[in-house]
């Protein structure tokens, strides 16, 4: 089956100003051996694709195929896997890029680890010519709401809820061992990862984390960026939650059913939507007053506002009555975001 020894599966989605560089980083690997470079352009309305054309790889294969639409990550992935010529296959971003040795490194480890229901995780960084502000130092830090590497132990081992897709290699024969990869109904880049994982997990998948492939993510995210990327992710956990009902207390903490009836009971008695909005925008506009300061309060005030967003997201996937959502929404704004305002006082 296989003619490389390792796939790398990059979906790709309007990232003409890094795809380049991402391209010759890959050429620049210090491994011996041919891989293959899978590239899906998720529909790009840009330039992504032209650049992935012209590109001409002196030391990989590359693979390009073009999706008409944009459709997400899970859809672009599978046409990857459905491709690939590998017993090993690597999951990477569109805006990671690897250390020079990270082919190499995810290779040997499993090398070495030859167990078909093991995983690599490797590490995944901000690379040091970007700015980085204190909202990011929060979501990859103690906030953990984007990678939890901080709280993470070189060589140990975890469960699936940390198969991220920026940086982990899993062998061929094991991931189509399920009848269905990534759930193509995940139309955003949150959770759709976890689930296939934890399909994965029911039979044995064994992550096992090492700082030695290590990628650096190109993704530059302020309070307004990260708050609409937790809405969609509140989104996908509903999906989640729906397909797989026993995670809830997992992604959502223990009793989360009562608290979201607790919620519901109070808020259905609002006469008035309190104007919403006008809420969530002093509170974004409150935390990027913080965005160039790091300090416990900094880390304080971006937990309440992008749980809240979170928590929106999710209740807009979880309840039908979009009064009742707004009513529910208004309840979580009161609870979690005006308290910032009165300790700002």
């Amino acid at each position: 089956m296989s003619t490389y020894p390792i796939s790398v599966i990059m979906p790709c989605y309007n990232k003409e100003y890094e795809i380049l560089r991402i391209l010759q980083a890959y050429d620049k690997q210090d491994c011996q051996i041919e891989f293959e470079v899978i590239a899906i352009d998720d529909g790009s309305t840009d330039n992504t694709l032209q650049i992935l054309l012209n590109y001409h790889p002196t030391h990989f294969h590359l693979k390009i195929h073009k999706l008409e639409k944009n459709s997400g990550p899970a859809t672009a992935r599978n046409l990857g896997i459905e491709v690939a010529k590998s017993p090993l296959l690597l999951f990477v971003g569109d805006d990671i890029l690897p250390e020079h040795d990270f082919i190499r490194q995810h290779i040997d480890l499993h090398e070495k680890l030859e167990e078909r229901s093991t995983a690599i995780l490797g590490f995944t960084t901000w690379p040091k010519d970007i700015p980085i502000n204190s909202v990011m130092l929060h979501i990859d830090g103690i906030g953990a709401q984007q990678f939890s590497y901080y709280y993470m132990s070189d060589g140990k081992e975890y469960d699936f809820r940390h198969f991220y897709t920026s940086n982990v290699s899993i062998k061929t024969v094991f991931l189509r061992s399920v009848s269905q990869w990534f759930d193509t109904t995940f139309n955003y880049a949150a959770y759709e990862d976890v689930e296939l994982a934890y399909r994965l997990h029911k039979r044995g998948l064994s992550i096992k984390y090492s700082t030695k492939p290590k990628a650096y993510h190109y993704h530059y995210h302020n309070v307004w960026t990260f708050s609409r990327r937790q809405y969609k992710a509140g989104l996908m956990a509903n999906r989640l939650i729906n397909k797989h009902p026993s995670l809830g207390s997992l992604i959502l903490g223990k009793h989360w059913q009562l608290k979201i009836m607790k919620a519901i009971l109070i808020a259905k008695f609002y006469k008035t939507r309190e104007y919403l909005d006008d809420i969530e925008k002093k509170a974004l506009r409150l935390g990027s007053s913080f965005e160039n300061k790091v300090s416990q309060v900094s880390d304080k005030y971006y937990l309440s506002i992008f749980t809240f967003f979170f928590n929106k997201g999710f209740i807009q996937g979880y309840l039908s009555n979009q009064d009742l959502v707004k009513k529910v929404q208004i309840w979580y704004a009161k609870n979690m975001l005006l308290p910032l305002f009165q300790d700002d006082r």
